[in-house]
Order: structure tokens, then C-alpha cells, then sequence
């Protein structure tokens, strides 16, 4: 990436603008850090935006192989908690789940946007993957397309099928129908990928798939607040906590995840009436082992 950057102004600005959010991160009282964060971020963000109305036969491989890093790393840095002078930024109160803001999930607007910039660079998309593989997780580690290879839901937990009345069919990324299936069904695949790995650092940005398959219709859901969007949600943070250290996103994943299991304890969901009941306390049950998950447990 760092030999790409100097024949893309994209990739050099985004490289530029994460360097300066993690010395913000580190020393978040040293106004210089914010300022600079702020300007090179907003550089990136011009960049990404011309490249995104480039057509992609104009951008070709090389292209397209600086704009899915730059894309990942502009998320990392909106997916970083903003600082705040009072520090009431790790308290669960403060995040999106309690609050009303029409903004509140601005946070998530760059990240949902990777499902449609995939789908539209389908044709170059294998071998820019086999280009990231080996820089995000090294060679020979299991990347994005190891987890692509999983398109139906045998691989899902029947109470999570259950629970969220899926049906046993294989999906699309292409697919854009608003039933249960293509809203909730390949969330659940990814999940159920994910909570079988051991979490080594290098792994963590495998993770990220998860957001691809946040589209338009759940993340309408999410708004809202729906309890099944909030609980796919809060069980890919709970995950995500397993990964210690990670400067860019430990503190988001612990504050929201435990804002989710608030919120959703709140709602008494394993008190309902029913079978409805029973599913949702067997899924509470699984949300709060999320963070502790192992191989050997899953």
C-alpha cells in the first residue's frame, strides 16, 4: 500500500489521514493530531469520492485495488470513537442505541456503503482480492475468500434460524428483496463463520465482511431499533471484543456492545409469551457469550 501511495493521491491521503487518528487515539488532548486528522480524512474523502464516479473500466485493476484499501481504512477511521472533552465518550449511555439524533448511525453510513461498491466492481473483485489477501492477513492465512465460499445457512445455529424464521435457501450479494431471508439470512451466515475463528490479531479485519451485508433495509431496522437487528449487531461487537488492543475499535465494540445488551435486556425479550419467548432467551444467552467465544466452544 505504502509503494502504491505514491502514484495515487487516494491511497497516500488515507494512509495520511489513519496515521493521524491514531496519534489522536494515543494523545487525544494534542490539538495539532485532531486538526490534521480531520484535513487529511477530508482530502481521502474527495479522492474516494472521484474514484467512486469513475467508471470502473476507467479505473481498472490497479484502480480498483487502491480504492477497496482506501475504502476499508476510511472505515476504520469513522469506526474509531470521536473524542470528547468531557469523556462520557466509552459510557454506554452515550452511544447510539439510546439516542434520538437523527444522525446517530452516521457512524454506519460508510461502512453499509462497501455491500453496493462490491457489487459494482464484481468484475475485478477476485483478483483484488487475491491482492489484499496477503497484505491484511498474511500468506497462506484464510482471507475473504475463504468466508465467500459459505452461502447457505447450513452453517447457522437452528435456534438462530428459529428465531429469526429464516429459510434453508443459498443467497446472493446481488439480491436486494426485502423478505426475511435477504434481510436477516446472510448476516447470520457471516456470524456464524466468524464466531468459529480463533481471534488473532491478523484475523480481525475478516470481520469486516459482516458490514457488507448491511443494506439499506437493515439498516433501516437499525435506526428503529429493531430487536433482531440490534441483536445481529451486538453479536458481531461481542466478537469483535475477543480482539484485544486494537486501537481503532476496542473502544466502540465494549461501549456499544454493551449498549446492545441493555437495550435488548430492557425489552424483556425471553419473557415473551410462546415460543417466541423461549428462542429469545436461548439468543440472549448466546449474546452475552459472544466476547468469550473459542474455537473449541463453537
Amino acid at each position: 500500500l505504502v509503494s502504491l501511495s505514491q502514484s495515487n493521491s487516494l491511497i497516500r491521503n488515507t494512509l495520511l489521514a489513519i496515521t493521524a487518528c491514531h496519534l489522536r487515539h494515543m494523545c487525544p488532548r494534542i490539538l495539532q493530531h485532531r486538526i490534521a486528522e480531520h484535513f487529511y480524512q477530508s482530502l481521502a474523502i474527495q479522492d474516494f469520492q472521484i474514484a467512486l464516479e469513475t467508471p470502473g473500466k476507467s479505473l481498472g485493476q490497479q484502480g480498483v485495488n487502491a480504492l477497496l484499501p482506501a475504502a476499508l481504512l476510511l472505515n476504520m477511521i469513522a469506526f474509531t470513537l470521536p473524542h470528547q472533552d468531557n469523556g462520557v465518550e466509552d459510557d454506554p449511555k452515550s452511544s447510539w442505541v439510546f439516542s434520538f439524533r437523527e444522525d446517530r448511525l452516521g457512524w454506519l453510513a460508510l461502512q453499509a456503503g462497501l455491500r453496493p461498491l462490491l457489487i459494482s466492481l464484481s468484475a475485478y473483485l477476485e483478483k483484488t482480492v487475491a491482492f489484499l489477501d496477503p497484505i491484511m492477513f498474511g500468506h497462506g492465512k484464510a482471507g475473504w475468500r475463504e468466508i465467500r465460499k459459505f452461502q447457505s445457512l447450513g452453517i447457522v445455529p437452528e435456534s438462530w434460524i428459529r428465531a429469526f424464521k429464516l429459510k434453508n435457501d443459498s443467497f446472493s450479494c446481488e439480491s436486494n428483496n426485502a423478505d426475511q431471508n435477504d434481510i436477516f439470512g446472510p448476516a447470520t451466515i457471516v456470524l456464524a463463520y466468524l464466531r468459529s475463528i480463533h481471534p488473532p490479531q491478523s484475523t480481525i479485519l475478516l470481520n469486516w465482511v459482516f458490514l457488507t451485508k448491511i443494506h439499506g433495509d437493515l439498516k433501516s431496522l437499525l435506526y428503529n431499533r429493531d430487536e433482531r437487528a440490534l441483536w445481529l449487531l451486538g453479536y458481531w461487537l461481542g466478537l469483535m471484543c475477543r480482539y484485544e488492543g486494537i486501537w481503532w475499535c476496542e473502544r466502540r465494540v465494549m461501549r456499544d456492545y454493551e449498549a446492545v445488551r441493555m437495550r435488548l435486556h430492557e425489552l424483556h425479550l425471553g419473557e415473551r409469551a410462546g415460543v417466541d419467548g423461549l428462542y429469545w432467551k436461548d439468543m440472549m444467552q448466546e449474546l452475552e457469550h459472544a466476547p468469550v467465544l473459542t474455537r473449541r466452544e463453537s
